[in-house]
């Protein structure tokens, strides 16, 4: 197999639209969209939800009959079980606003205690910023709650990962203002350092595509290769910084950049695997903070 092509990391601009990674034939569920267009039907135990337009404007309609979307119409039906699964999980992880680029968009998740993780490049798209906050901001998946940094605990540009600490913000009308939700009560996800994942397990990615909100998707098989994964659950720009989950939900890795842009069976996307990152910031932080305490706990 290939990894020759160049890689393209995944905070969108807004004007680049187009930037998605699809392989058809490891693709096992297309971009699915959380917090919108889903109608649940509890007598027959079943969710029915919306393929993102990320995938509906395809020429390529052939694409569509792989993925076994219903007969001329847009959404996906799967078990209630299955959909609430990975809505608990997409609870935890967040729309994030570069700090030094409003035009942008990204991902970030919580990994406990109002600590999120993303990539340098959503922290700064220009890669010239590790320390600074500057206009950094998330908000959740539903649009209900927006957190501002506090202050970033420690970045790197490669492996490309960055640790924030979120902190809550004011909300209301001037006379009537008041602090709004503390991170700290988020959701987390479990994180998984491992080594070796399964080669031909199921593997899901979480994110922000295009900035158009979180979505879900999923694809076939995983490879490491030196201190990356190569997976290929659909990815969009807007992705980065969103976790690689394997199927029992536990973050293994970071997205971070795609080998390719559009519909190629060729194609592969990239992730930190959590084994580096955990290695890195055991590393670099004090025993005693509390980072490295989330880290122990998983």
């Amino acid at each position: 197999m290939k990894y020759l092509l160049p890689l393209l990391l995944l905070s969108s601009f807004s004007a680049r639209a187009e930037l998605f990674s699809i392989i058809p034939e490891k693709t096992e569920t297309p971009y699915i969209r959380i917090y919108e267009g889903v109608r649940i039907d509890e007598k027959k135990d079943i969710a029915k939800v919306s393929v993102s337009n990320l995938v509906q404007n395809f020429e390529e309609r052939d694409v569509a009959r792989k993925w076994h979307l219903e007969l001329n119409q847009d959404t996906l039906t799967m078990p209630l079980s299955r959909f609430n699964k990975i809505k608990k999980l997409s609870d935890a992880v967040l729309q994030a606003t570069p700090g030094d680029s409003a035009n942008s968009f990204g991902t970030a998740f919580h990994i406990g205690n109002g600590y999120v993780l993303t990539n340098q490049h959503v922290l700064s798209t220009s890669r010239a910023n590790f320390t600074e906050c500057k206009s950094f901001e998330a908000k959740t998946g539903d649009n209900e709650d927006r957190f501002d940094c506090q202050e970033v605990v420690h970045c790197e540009r490669k492996p490309d990962f960055c640790v924030i600490k979120l902190k809550a913000v004011m909300r209301g009308m001037p006379w009537n203002r008041k602090l709004g939700r503390a991170p700290e009560t988020l959701p987390t996800l479990k994180l998984k350092p491992e080594n070796l994942p399964a080669f031909n397990g199921i593997y899901s990615a979480i994110g922000n595509p295009d900035g158009q909100g979180i979505h879900f998707s999923s694809g076939r098989s995983l490879y490491r290769q030196a201190d990356q994964f190569i997976f290929y659950a659909p990815v969009h720009g807007g992705n980065s910084g969103g976790p690689l989950l394997n199927s029992d939900g536990e973050a293994i890795g970071l997205v971070y950049a795609q080998g390719q842009y559009g519909i190629d069976s060729e194609g592969y996307n990239l992730a930190v695997p959590m084994e580096v990152v955990f290695k890195h910031l055991y590393n670099i932080l004090p025993g005693d903070h509390p980072v490295i305490e989330i880290l122990r706990q998983n």
